[in-house]
């Protein structure tokens, strides 16, 4: 099997054709057979075959599609006529997932193509051979070949219908599309004509001036504040103008706390009745005062203040000397070093307890 990709030339383009049996993903030797391809890639962006079925299935064989009609008789090319097959050596059908041109004879290619349900070189130059389903979308294509059929008409009692074609790489920069279909009206632009010289079309609603606006406006994403007649918008400089006794109070922060909470909320409300447009005094938040944080000069204090202290109790239970009385002098400077040391420790103890109240 891997020879057989291997003999195949690259691709070149791509669509997605979403149907109710799943999404099957296309893609086309636009180098091998530009005419089809062209015919193909320009259908599936004008919408052609939106919400067209596969009327024909043979299952464990094909299943053909891309007539409007509906009943395999109708369907045409963007030519205004017939054109003709394209044959290359290098392509085959040798394996399911193929898609190909369904025709009357020789030369008689129109809108109908078919997927190969297995391999069907009978066909071989017979029918042009432009596509190959790639991914795991070959299964969804596989589900075409399901359900009850009729075995003289070869209709399917229940047909797949093909919801819309995605053009997701387009070879040909140069079609020129033959008007939009309604389904992309609809959609502001379907994902139908992507990769299309119409992909930037805008559909531009109507637009309620009544409500604030933050998407892309008529006026080049302007915000659009509407309001009925003899209203309007005031800032904070005009509410300071109009009130004095406000502009002091925000200066010297004497505003008392005892206001109400609809005085001290800024909101703009629509009224149902007059739709007007009313702006509350803006609130007034006094800062908080922060704790202010003591210095490195009254750390310092603290720490000989706290000293002082220690010392002074120290002192209290009597001195070193009296209790050292007798012994020899060497002896009696290490203990006093020894409790020295002791002392220091607990007063940067205290110091420290202090620093984290």
């Amino acid at each position: 099997m891997s020879n057989i990709y291997v003999s195949e030339p690259p691709t070149s383009g791509k669509v997605v054709l979403e149907t109710t049996a799943g999404s099957i993903e296309i893609e086309l030797w636009s180098k091998e057979t530009p005419k089809t391809c062209r015919n193909f890639v320009q259908l599936c962006m004008e919408g052609y075959f939106d919400g067209t079925i596969f009327h024909r299935v043979v299952p464990g064989w094909i299943a053909q599609g891309g007539d409007p009609s509906g009943t395999g008789e109708g369907g045409e090319s963007i030519y205004g006529a017939p054109f003709a097959d394209e044959f290359h050596s290098r392509l085959r059908f040798n394996r399911r997932g193929l898609v190909g041109m369904a025709n009357s004879g020789p030369n008689d290619n129109r809108s109908q193509f078919f997927i190969t349900l297995a391999s069907t070189p009978e066909l071989q130059k017979k029918n042009t051979l432009f596509g190959t389903i790639v991914g795991n979308s070959v299964f969804n294509a596989l589900k075409l070949g399901e359900g009850e059929v009729d075995k003289e008409s070869e209709r399917p009692t229940y047909p797949r219908k093909v919801i819309h074609a995605c053009v997701l790489d387009n070879p040909f920069t140069d079609i020129i599309i033959r008007g939009v279909p309604e389904i992309c009206k609809e959609k502001g632009g379907s994902v139908a004509i992507r990769k299309s010289s119409t992909r930037n079309l805008k559909i531009k609603s109507a637009r309620n001036k009544k409500l604030l606006s933050f998407a892309d406006d008529e006026d080049d994403g302007d915000v659009v504040v509407a309001s009925s007649k003899g209203s309007s918008m005031k800032s904070s400089h005009d509410l300071l103008a109009a009130d004095p006794a406000l502009g002091k109070g925000i200066l010297d922060g004497s505003v008392s706390k005892s206001k109400s909470k609809d005085d001290n909320v800024n909101h703009i409300s629509t009224e149902a009745n007059n739709s007007e447009a009313v702006v509350s005094e803006p609130k007034v938040i006094e800062k908080k005062q922060d704790t202010p944080q003591p210095s490195k000069q009254d750390q310092e204090t603290v720490y000989a203040g706290s000293v002082d202290l220690m010392r002074a109790q120290y002192g209290s239970k009597g001195s070193a000397a009296s209790k050292f009385k007798g012994r020899k002098s060497d002896l009696h400077e290490d203990e006093l070093l020894s409790r020295l040391g002791a002392f220091k420790s607990k007063i940067r103890k205290v110091v420290e307890d202090q620093k984290k109240q």
